[in-house]
């Protein structure tokens, strides 16, 4: 009865294992001021999930605890979305309170496509691109982006910045799974418990 239980267990959670979210890739560098990532993962949620949360963007927080407040502050006719997010990072005790002013639009391929006003915000440049790969029921998430910050930091905090956004990014991505999937209410349940089943040398 006990071997039963045990291998019946066993399977359950090896269909859990193949089924879970997998973070294929996150890469952050610096060239020169701007900072370049490429992020690629596969989500266990339907494309049209993963798209309506990063299409909500009066409730941009939920993906990212840095982020305070997100509003979209106006509409275009050829359907250019203009959202306005303000944040607070720290790094150690250097804390900065930050505005980004964002058009997003849907190109003909469906990517979001992210392109920063700087003139309205706290960066000198920034791109970003969002491509959604539908593979059944699950969603290949590939992500883009290029980010020169406005302002000056002390170089060896600039330094750790790097470290600081690759955990808040893959914590964005865990925040986008467990909204998508829609299996836990405040997503204090991080994809399968943490790191454990992304592959640590791509993290």
């Amino acid at each position: 009865m006990h071997r039963k239980l045990f291998v019946l267990l066993a399977l359950h959670l090896m269909s859990l294992s193949a089924s879970a979210s997998q973070l294929v890739r996150l890469d952050v560098d610096k060239q020169a001021d701007v900072y370049v990532i490429s992020v690629e993962m596969l989500v266990d949620a339907p494309a049209d999930n993963v798209h309506a949360v990063l299409t909500d963007y009066a409730n941009q927080g939920r993906l990212n605890a840095s982020i305070t407040s997100s509003k979209i502050i106006g509409n275009a006719r050829d359907g250019t979305i203009r959202v306005r997010t303000r944040m607070e990072n720290c790094i150690l005790f250097f804390c900065r309170n930050l505005q980004i002013v964002e058009d997003v639009v849907e190109d003909e391929q469906g990517r979001i496509l992210r392109s920063v006003l700087p003139e309205s915000s706290g960066l000198r440049y920034g791109r970003a691109s969002w491509e959604l790969l539908s593979s059944g029921d699950r969603t290949r998430v590939i992500h883009h982006a290029q980010l020169e910050r406005d302002f000056r930091i002390p170089s060896w905090i600039s330094a750790i910045l790097i470290g600081t956004l690759r955990r808040e990014i893959l914590e964005s991505f865990r925040s986008l799974d467990c909204l998508a999937r829609r299996q836990c209410a405040d997503c204090s349940e991080r994809v399968d418990a943490g790191n454990r089943d992304y592959p640590a040398s791509n993290v």
